[in-house]
């Protein structure tokens, strides 16, 4: 049998074919009718000559266009990076509060929430609002593409900031704050949302994030993921959504998790490769030398980066810009070690919040995305990880692959085996020196503790 699996990521949009991995990938287009057009340029590519039998769609958050009455894009996609509404977060935060938009929907008040974007577009583009007759999420227009139903997976509803939680329905109250209530219906996780015109199961998937949690093998409490690209997100499943308030004090989102039954926490950190990729390119220097540089030496860096240049999202949110080193650099590989180790004990702190606030022991963690082809991060973030189970799933397109595997286990209504991560063995005498002086010294300092 024959899956297909499509991500659409910020960067890049990817379909994946299984078994074969095969993958087709554009850039992402900003355009809703460009994106629709390249969903069924490459699912078409990947069906030539196929049996397809059965279609996952999985793809970014906090991400969509207004469409008018004949589903034609309003606006260009606004993503979750634009964050035009800032005059309008504040507004929310005066009038619900940050307590009250997390108790309800488990999210941080943040201008990238649509529901804050929607604001921005009834004060400066009434007439764009009052011609939309839907708003469609980018994994929505996918699902659109090939099948021509418009609906939202649950964990892409819930990014929206006008979701409750508790009942899985929309708030009046955020509904009529952000003035914007044509939304596609909710569809439930783990079922077939809509079929092609050739009979083809399509199934929405949800946050891709999730999907490659899931995809990892990531689906009971107890385990985390760690998804990594030009940014950090560190997942932690649990038994149902928790809405306490530390959550959001810690810059810590909560939610459904990709099947529905259990929750999730998800933890941010915005500097992650491309800070890496930054201070390469800074240095003048490549991957190549990277990989050398981080396999030249396994022992913690006794130079300390605290990696927070747009500052921190969580634990402890600070918003001050911080990149600090001990002391003068001549070494450039010294640096980038140092970079690295901060990097991961960042990774490790963020999990051990995420797992100590949920109540749940952490045993394992498996790292996916494009920093898993770099070894030697990844052998220093295992030495980082505080004795735990430390594996990777190497794998360019694990979301759309995830998604795929999904909708196989949705259409046949059997379970299907995890995608295999490799474990990273590591020696006990190193793993002391680093869960000693270093990771006390580095959470010490970035957390301004005595």
């Amino acid at each position: 049998m024959t899956w297909l699996g499509v991500d659409v990521g910020t960067t890049n949009l990817k379909v994946c074919r299984v078994p074969g991995g095969t993958t087709r990938s554009v850039p992402t287009p900003d355009d809703a009718l460009a994106l629709q057009g390249a969903v069924r340029r490459l699912v078409g590519e990947l069906s030539d000559g196929e049996r397809v039998d059965g279609i996952g769609i999985a793809g970014m958050a906090e991400t969509g266009a207004p469409l008018d009455r004949g589903l034609q894009p309003l606006t260009k996609l606004i993503t979750w990076r634009d964050q035009p509404g800032v005059a309008q977060a504040e507004r929310l935060r005066a009038e619900v509060g940050e307590c009250g938009v997390f108790a309800r929907t488990g999210l941080r008040l943040s201008p990238k929430l649509p529901v804050v974007t929607w604001r921005w577009l009834r004060e400066t583009q009434p007439a764009t609002v009052a011609r939309t007759r839907i708003w469609a999420g980018a994994p929505d227009l996918a699902l659109a593409a090939l099948t021509g139903t418009y609906a939202t997976h649950l964990t892409h509803a819930q990014r929206l900031g006008t979701l409750d939680l508790h009942t899985r329905a929309w708030d009046p109250e955020l509904l009529t704050f952000g003035g914007l209530d044509r939304l596609p219906p909710v569809t439930e996780p783990m079922t077939v949302t809509a079929t092609t015109a050739a009979g083809v199961p399509v199934v929405l998937c949800g946050h891709d994030h999730l999907v490659g949690a899931w995809a990892a093998g990531v689906r009971e409490p107890g385990q985390v993921a760690d998804s990594l690209g030009t940014s950090e997100a560190v997942i932690t499943p649990s038994h149902s959504p928790v809405m306490d308030d530390v959550l959001r004090q810690q810059g810590i989102s909560t939610g459904w998790y990709v099947d529905g039954r259990h929750g999730c926490a998800i933890s941010g950190h915005g500097a992650a490769g491309g800070l890496v990729e930054q201070r390469l390119a800074a240095l003048g220097r490549d991957y190549g030398w990277l990989s050398e540089a981080l396999n030249a030496v396994r022992a913690p860096s006794e130079l300390h980066v605290a990696p927070y240049p747009q500052g921190r999202q969580a634990p402890l949110p600070d918003s001050t810009p911080t990149y600090d080193v001990t002391r003068p650099v001549d070494d450039h590989g010294e640096e980038m070690r140092a970079l690295v180790d901060g990097l991961s004990f960042h990774a490790r702190w963020m999990a051990e919040e995420q797992t100590r606030l949920l109540g749940i022991e952490w045993r394992s963690t498996v790292a996916f995305g494009g920093p898993t082809r770099l070894a030697g991060w990844m052998e220093r973030k295992a030495y980082a990880s505080g004795g735990r189970d430390f594996a990777v799933l190497r794998g360019a397109a694990t979301a759309a692959e995830g998604a795929a595997l999904m909708a196989a286990e949705v259409v046949t209504g059997r379970p299907v085996e995890p995608l295999q991560a490799r474990p990273i063995a590591v020696r006990p005498q190193v793993a002391e020196t680093w869960d000693s002086h270093f990771w006390h010294r580095f959470h010490r300092v970035v957390s301004r503790t005595a």
